[in-house]
Formats: C-alpha cells, structure tokens, sequence
C-alpha cells in the first residue's frame, strides 16, 4: 500500500529541515564568533543566515513535523520566516493576544498566510484576524494582491495545479481538509484579494 501523501510530504519536509537546519544553525554561530568590524560581505553573510534559519523554522511547522498548540508570540515568531527578506509583513494585531492556537490550526493558518504572502506580488501586508468561535479570516493587502487561481477551484471541488510557486495552496486545502477546517472566500476585498475564512467543524 503507498502512503498518505500528505504524511509522506510532511515527513520529507520535516527530515529537510532537520538536515538543513543542523547546518544553518552551525554557519549563524560561526558568523556570530567572528567579532571585529564587520564589512558588506560580512554583512550580507549574516543577514542571508538569519533568513535560512527562520525559513528552515516555518517549513518545520508549517509543512513538516507541526509544533503543538501555539500562542500568538509563538505564530509571530515562525512566521517571520515568510517576511524575512521580502516586501511583505504579518500583521496579527486583530487576534487574541493570550489565545492558545491548537496544533491543527495554527498549521492551517501559518500555511494560509504563506498562500497570502505568495499573493502579493507587489509586497503589502497579510492580515489575520478572528477568534476560535467565530472563525478566523487571513487576506492579502497590497497592490495588486491575488490570491492563486488554485484556490478558488480547490474550493468548489476542482484541479488544483501543483508547482513550486503556489505549492502553499494544496498544502494549505489538503491540511484544513484533513483537520476539519472549513476554508471560505468571503465576498468583498475592498476590489483585492477576497479574505479567506478558517471555520472549525470537527475540532476545538
């Protein structure tokens, strides 16, 4: 019998990530040894480090082993890892600043917010909002910001195309699907990007 392909695509991003991280975390302690007035190169040589090591952090919990229920300085810290080096920034001031995420959720929106960053071509702002009753909401905020036409066909039951570029999005249907997340377009958008809505329907 072949594997779940969602756990077997898990489990190759989460052995990636413990190969790869083990070595970027060796490279951020050299740079950090090595005192002394620091030039450009020095300087791009660390930046690009800092930017590894949280990249290798999110996909771990987004993509890999998980990371077990979460509060809101727990999320704010792995997803820094998608803005890092890139025109874009989270904002998650509309959450519960003392919720407890559970694990199955903060996956799904963590995947969500990279699906948003992926769709702001331009750079803006993805913004999260909501609470555990009423459901949680992530839109894209930007010039230009559109979300990947894989979404809305996934939604209404459709072929969702699998590449490196929107890979976000089937992670993001197969993951909700598999943990009872309900996943909506809402109507509106201020003429952007529609938010996404994350519905809780097996699980609290």
């Amino acid at each position: 019998m072949l594997p779940d392909k969602l756990a077997l695509a898990q489990a190759v991003c989460t052995r990636l990530c413990h190969d790869l991280g083990g070595a970027a975390g060796a490279l951020a302690g050299a740079l950090d040894l090595l005192d002394g007035p620091g030039d450009d190169a020095m300087d791009v040589a660390r930046d690009a480090s800092r930017i590894m090591d949280r990249r290798i952090r999110f996909y771990r919990a987004a993509v890999g082993a998980g990371c077990g229920d979460c509060r809101l300085e727990e999320i704010a810290q792995m997803t820094e890892g998608l803005t890092l080096g890139r025109k874009a920034e989270i904002d998650l001031t509309d959450l519960e600043p003392t919720a407890v995420f559970p694990a199955h959720l903060t996956q799904a929106l963590m995947l969500g917010a990279w699906a948003a960053v992926d769709a702001l071509p331009r750079g803006g702002v993805v913004r999260l909002g909501g609470d555990l009753r009423d459901g949680f909401s992530i839109w894209p905020d930007g010039a230009g910001a559109a979300w990947q036409p894989g979404l809305a066909a996934g939604l209404a039951g459709g072929e969702v195309p699998i590449n490196a570029r929107s890979v976000a999005v089937p992670l993001l249907l197969a993951v909700s699907a598999n943990a009872g997340i309900r996943l909506d377009l809402l109507l509106g958008g201020g003429g952007g990007a529609s938010p996404l809505l994350f519905t809780l329907q097996t699980r609290n």
